[in-house]
C-alpha cells in the first residue's frame, strides 16, 4: 500500500523524499548483500529473498512497488550479479573505458 500516486509526477527537479528514503533502503540492502560479510550480508539476503507480501510496510516487495520496480526481475539480477565471477565484472568494466 503506497502512501502516493504514482499518477502524480513531479515537475522536474523535485522529489519525493518518501521515495528517496526507500531507494536509500534498497541502496543500502544491495550493497550490503554483495559486498558485505557475515550478519550484515545475511540479513540483507533474507530480505531481498523474502516473500511477504507487497503490503507489508518495508519489505523488499513493497519498496520495490513504491519505486516502480518489478521485484521479481530486480531479485533475479541481484542474485545473478552475486554469482557472477567479480574478475569478469571488473575486466568488463576495464574494457569499456
Amino acid at each position: 500500500m503506497k502512501f502516493w500516486s504514482n499518477s502524480d509526477v513531479p515537475q522536474a527537479g523535485t522529489y519525493i523524499p518518501e521515495k528517496r528514503l526507500l531507494a536509500a533502503v534498497l541502496q543500502r540492502a544491495i550493497t550490503d548483500f554483495l559486498s558485505g560479510e557475515g550478519e550484515v550480508e545475511e540479513g540483507a539476503r533474507l530480505w531481498i529473498q523474502e516473500e511477504e507480501p507487497c503490503d507489508s510496510p518495508l519489505t523488499f516487495s513493497f519498496i520495490c512497488e513504491a519505486l516502480d520496480l518489478d521485484h521479481q526481475c530486480l531479485r533475479k539480477a541481484i542474485l545473478a550479479q552475486r554469482t557472477s565471477p567479480k574478475s569478469d565484472l571488473f575486466t568488463e568494466h576495464a574494457l569499456t573505458m
